[in-house]
């Protein structure tokens, strides 16, 4: 369902998406938890988690001298589970998957 809703906003757009995922244990790859998550875990080292108010409230006053600043929101919404693509498109899906580690790196054309 993910790639038949994207595929739709490429064709809208006009333009190929390239999507890349990280493939599962692999964060180490992630720019950004080398940069962010360190300073989360800071933020509520040696603390009581009470809450996940509580646990917004500290991830909210993170911040760097180098001019990181967390933004933290809690999602509450609750989403649909079960949700799958077309049949029509799963017989005629246009995805094109890359030679290597197809299954995570692919592009949707327009």
């Amino acid at each position: 369902m993910y790639r038949e809703r994207l595929h739709r906003v490429a064709q809208l757009l006009g333009i190929p998406i390239r999507v890349a995922h990280l493939p599962p244990y692999c964060s180490k790859y992630n720019p950004i938890d080398h940069r962010l998550f360190c300073h989360l875990t800071q933020a509520i080292s040696g603390r009581l988690v009470e809450s996940l108010s509580w646990m917004q409230l500290l991830f909210s006053k993170v911040s760097t001298r180098t001019g990181l600043r967390v933004i933290c929101e809690l999602a509450r919404k609750t989403y649909q589970t079960g949700i799958k693509a077309a049949a029509e498109f799963r017989q005629n899906e246009p995805t094109e998957r890359d030679e290597t580690l197809g299954k995570f790196n692919y592009v949707l054309p327009a």
